[in-house]
């Protein structure tokens, strides 16, 4: 990994729920049910994946309804991608899964929650799609879409940090939208990692660890957990939802009700811990007060 140091601290941002509010649409294939405003991370169970549809939200709607997804992903050579999994899941384990699969899910069904999100949300900067699958079995549990805004006070906690920390974003979302993200904030590409699995991005974390005095993660979600225990200082934001797993809020060095309290959370963390001034520097907006 290519590491260009401005500052001495890292600051790593999860996006989904941390530095965007995410409506989550899910539909459940054996029912049909629909789950509005669901944490599709709960919906994954032991040898389960989310797995990210990598292609605009546009093209479902010219394909055939009654299309199957697996067919739908095949006959357009969509790229997936894993963006949280209970086991060691890989993007080929999923592939030839979903030969294997009942063909249960439709293009129809994505249509649903795409439609469903759209209506529900207005000015989103990105709407991603996926899906829930069994591994052992290939089935399709769960058809997934999110739609993202920016929480209020983004850009500017994001503007002010910049004056003492380099930025990162590691997200499971695909490329495709996180570029916007970054484009939109400001942050160069080479410091934006995709479909970043929670080993992902905790490897992340250790790496820029070699590179930088202080590394922090700040994350909303399970799939954070790795990188928050792995960072010199982890940050949970409540802001999407304030109902939070014990062993998250446990890992966590501190916990935010909002992302505009970061800069001054941090600063906090750093007079109480006794992290070494020196990391911080003068006249930023993390200096600790005299």
């Amino acid at each position: 990994m290519l590491v260009q140091m401005t500052h001495r601290v890292a600051i790593v941002f999860d996006s989904s729920g941390t530095l965007m509010h995410t409506y989550r649409v899910a539909k459940d294939i054996r029912t049909g049910e629909m789950l509005y405003d669901t944490v599709t991370l709960h919906l994954v169970r032991r040898s389960q994946a989310l797995v990210a549809i990598d292609t605009p939200p546009d093209v479902v709607f010219n394909h055939p309804p009654d299309q199957t997804l697996q067919q739908f992903l095949a006959e357009n050579n969509i790229n997936i991608n894993i963006g949280c999994a209970s086991d060691d899941i890989t993007t080929d384990d999923v592939r030839n899964m979903l030969d294997c699969g009942s063909g249960d899910a439709h293009v129809s069904d994505l249509c649903d929650v795409l439609s469903a999100v759209r209506k529900k949300c207005k000015n989103v900067l990105y709407i991603g799609t996926g899906f829930v699958i069994d591994v052992p079995t290939g089935a399709i549990e769960y058809v997934v879409c999110s739609g993202g805004k920016l929480f209020d006070d983004v850009e500017s906690t994001i503007a002010q940090l910049k004056g003492c920390a380099d930025i990162y974003i590691a997200s499971g979302d695909s490329m495709r939208n996180l570029s916007v993200l970054a484009e939109h904030l400001n942050i160069p590409r080479e410091n934006v990692f995709p479909v970043a699995t929670p080993i992902i991005k905790e490897r992340l974390v250790k790496d820029l660890k070699e590179h930088y005095d202080c590394v922090v993660m700040v994350g909303d979600e399970i799939n954070d957990l790795r990188a928050i225990r792995a960072a010199d200082v982890g940050v949970l934001t409540m802001q999407q939802c304030s109902d939070k797993l014990k062993k998250l809020c446990d890992a966590a060095d501190i916990i935010i009700p909002d992302i505009s309290e970061l800069p001054h959370a941090i600063r906090k963390w750093n007079r109480r811990s006794a992290i070494d001034d020196a990391v911080i520097y003068q006249n930023s907006p993390l200096k600790t007060d005299d």
